[in-house]
């Protein structure tokens, strides 16, 4: 029995699992969009180029939900939230579907707002139910919903889209939300609300200029990322020289190595999340640098494949570390976070179309690498200061890298 004791304390609650399942669906929704816009643009009566506005309203209703809607919830429980805010999302995504164009691109934007205070919520509860030294491993296990959901939501809608009229691959993705939610209310604990504070107490957190430098630090790794990736079918089509029937196979090995760099960067971040970032910018910045210089070499192109989706957006529970770390994980840091999220993927992809347009379809690869670059730029001052100092007194290796505020 004593045996055994640890690896019990060490497993992941079910819990955890269930709200990244849920996050996954949700996230699936969001770039099912891109890949069904071919069939719902004639079907509602509007030009592909104006459907495509169900994907950016999406994101619009991500940056502004988890402040409108998921911190002032904070105060109730998060089983019943979470639970509430997951049926919000598929009744928005249902009625969004059977609906007149207008209304479906309004009811995209209340998805994005209920997603996004769901994930806020979602950070926040994962270092609640968890003992200090797995918090990291919790945060990865969420963020393994949103890798997941990104990587392989747009070739799971290609897919779809090929067998089912589109209406239903949407109800289909509805109905695995409506499980997760149902799921979640019956194995989640329950736990009390964020004390009720004025509205300026629970900003406080957001005064520390440091914090944005965190902030700012996750934007751009994530914005490197995306930056590349929405060019990488077509570089390794039109450059690289891969058969179309192929792409879909080197996509979705970007898409596992994402997935097992997110579970590594959670077991290493507790040795140091700063160290974590610093490591994984530098090797981020030489696979997009090696995939921008050598294009069409098929070996350097797979390699780089693996380390951009290792490193990239894998890195975002070692970013959260360093945030809760720093800020604490009060309702409006955990709230700033999914908005800093869709913040860096808008960025990435803006100016990714921006440079493919000016300097063609490899400078979003090298626009990429000097964010990567940007943002370990802004880790030196932190990492020559913790060089130059000793370990504070009263600090000691059993201090949690993401103490719950």
């Amino acid at each position: 029995m004593t045996s055994t004791a640890p690896a019990r304390t060490d497993r992941m609650p079910l819990t955890i699992w269930l709200i990244a399942g849920g996050i996954f669906a949700m996230v699936t929704s969001e770039f099912m969009a891109a890949g069904l816009l071919p069939a719902i643009a004639p079907d509602v009566g509007v030009p592909i180029g104006q459907a495509a506005l169900l994907i950016s309203g999406f994101a619009a209703g991500q940056v502004i939900g988890a402040w409108l809607i998921g911190m002032p919830l904070a105060r109730f429980g998060p089983r019943w939230i979470l639970a509430g805010l997951m049926v919000v999302f598929a009744i928005a995504q249902t009625i969004g579907t059977l609906s007149p164009w207008p209304a479906m691109l309004a009811l995209r934007f209340v998805s994005g707002a209920a997603m996004s205070a769901f994930f806020a919520t979602a950070l926040s509860v994962s270092v609640r139910i968890v003992p200090d030294r797995l918090q990291s491993r919790a945060t990865a296990a969420i963020f393994t919903g949103v890798t997941v959901g990104t990587t392989l939501g747009l070739p799971l809608a290609t897919l779809a889209g090929r067998l089912l009229e589109w209406r239903w691959a949407f109800h289909l993705d509805t109905i695995l939300v409506l499980v997760a939610a149902a799921a979640i209310v019956s194995a989640m604990p329950r736990l009390a609300g964020v004390a009720p504070l004025p509205f300026r107490e629970m900003l406080r957190p957001l005064r520390d200029a440091r914090l944005w430098v965190l902030f700012g630090t996750a934007g751009l790794a994530i914005g490197a990322t995306l930056a590349g990736f929405g060019f990488f079918s077509t570089i390794l089509e039109r450059v690289t020289g891969v058969d179309p029937t192929v792409v879909p196979w080197l996509l979705a090995l970007y898409g596992l190595a994402s997935v097992v760099g997110n579970t590594v960067v959670g077991r290493l971040t507790p040795r140091g999340p700063t160290l974590v970032v610093a490591i994984g910018l530098v090797v981020l910045t030489a696979g997009l640098l090696a995939f921008w210089l050598a294009p069409t070499s098929v070996p350097v192109v797979l390699l780089a494949l693996v380390v951009i989706g290792v490193t990239g957006v894998s890195l975002n529970p070692a970013h959260t570390a360093r945030v809760v770390e720093r800020g604490g994980s009060g309702p409006a840091v955990t709230s700033m976070l999914p908005t800093i999220v869709t913040g860096g993927i808008l960025l990435g992809t803006a100016l990714g179309g921006v440079a493919a347009d000016a300097f063609g379809v490899l400078s979003p690869l090298l626009l990429g690498a000097v964010m990567s670059l940007l943002a370990l730029g802004s880790l030196l001052p932190e990492l020559l200061a913790r060089r130059s100092r000793t370990v504070p007194a009263g600090i000691t290796e059993s201090t949690p890298v993401c103490p719950a505020a």
